[in-house]
């Protein structure tokens, strides 16, 4: 890469589609087989309807690609990764690297290829276009995040001598260097009689008993705690694991609660966060002799249903309930009944995290799983 050209990629300047300021959140008992609500203390019966506030975005922050990227340079990672190279080996591999080629996103893209997708997930290319090549190769990239304006975007530090215009702001260490990416409206808004959010983990962040702690923080990390661009999140099962807490008890001969709760000094944002395609599911089945038995299963996520939209266009998908577990709520405990020829056999259950292709309004357990990863699982005997 001749000079000229390692300083050209300085002249990238990241315009955003959307952020968000604020919400409610939904708190919703999860409803039983048998219709009835879940017992989930101090939380039962609070049907609060989540609605959020747009707010304009920052755009000395990192952000999607613009919706007209006509002109736009086409620029690689080659000087950063040939300066930073330790960093460079991290984010090789990791969600931001894979987040344009990773298989679930593009399924997902498959029955949704909008460029209000592609604009988060590769924000080098032209949105308007399938991503191909280098672009879809980077995804979201060292100057995706780290080349806002006319120079390279880095958090406060010690003076250092760069071959580059550098820019520090202490902002960039916080969540607000992730906001424009990691919480927003659904592009249909203008359809909708009020702005529903797709995405909103800053907001759980900021409601979170971690919410002085920055994204960074956790997920800039490894194993041993050091910094690193790997960007630990929910494809390590390990790490997802940790940020829950569930056990499983028979309370009855024909009833089994399960308890699942995120763990407020480990995570800082609802237990899965981000997109609305990721859900728990929790299961049981009984168990003994003859053909194995189904799993009876219900959902901790956030449920939807389709309804008509104001200007009487298309339906809309709207949100109705938030079971999934946030951390500093109490844990969501969910009963399953029994058949009575059930009482004297053991149970199996289990939890697991899914990622759906789609959302099925109607029916939530015909929803096709794309990926899935057991957080716990056991054996209860009759009592």
């Amino acid at each position: 890469m001749t000079p000229r050209r390692s300083l050209a990629f300085l002249a990238v300047s990241l315009l955003v589609l959307a952020g968000a300021a604020a919400y409610r959140r939904t708190r919703a008992a999860p409803i039983g087989p048998d219709g009835a609500p879940v017992v989930v203390p101090g939380s039962a019966g609070d049907h609060v309807r989540m609605h959020m506030v747009l707010a304009p975005h920052d755009p000395t922050m990192p952000g999607p690609a613009p919706q007209a990227a006509e002109g736009r340079l086409q620029l690689d990672n080659d000087a950063c990764e040939a300066c930073h190279e330790l960093q460079a080996t991290q984010w090789r591999g990791s969600q931001h690297q894979t987040a344009y080629t990773d298989r679930e996103f593009q399924r997902a893209l498959a029955h949704e290829p909008v460029p209000f997708c592609r604009g988060c997930h590769a924000p080098e290319a032209d949105p308007r276009r399938p991503a191909t090549g280098w672009a879809a190769d980077i995804g979201v990239g060292c100057v995706s995040c780290h080349v806002v304006g006319d120079a390279v975007l880095a958090a406060d530090g010690p003076e250092v001598a760069a071959p580059h215009p550098l820019r520090r702001d202490p902002r960039f260490a916080t969540a607000a260097a992730c906001a424009n990416c990691h919480q927003f409206a659904f592009p249909d808004s203008r359809r909708r009689a009020r702005p529903e959010a797709m995405q909103r983990t800053i907001a759980e962040h900021a409601a979170s008993p971690l919410a002085a702690t920055g994204c960074g923080d956790c997920h800039m990390r490894d194993r041993h705690g050091a910094r690193s661009h790997a960007f630990v999140g929910s494809r390590d099962d390990d790490y997802f694991r940790d940020a829950l807490t569930i056990s499983a008890a028979r309370v009855a001969p024909d009833t089994v609660e399960i308890e699942v709760a995120a763990r407020p000094d480990v995570v800082g944002h609802a237990v899965p966060t981000g997109d609305l395609f990721r859900r728990l599911a929790v299961a049981v089945r009984p168990l003994g002799r003859g053909p194995a038995r189904p799993w009876t299963t219900q959902y901790l996520a956030r449920h939807y249903a389709l309804e008509r939209a104001p200007d009487h266009g298309g339906p809309l998908r709207v949100e109705r309930s938030d079971d999934r577990p946030h951390p500093g709520e109490p844990p969501r405990v969910l009963r399953f009944r029994l058949d009575p020829a059930d009482t004297t056999r053991p149970v199996a259950w289990e939890v697991r995290f899914e990622r759906v292709e789609s959302i099925l309004e109607e029916r939530e357990d015909r929803a096709v799983v794309v990926g899935a990863m057991s957080l716990a699982a056991g054996e209860l005997p009759p009592t």
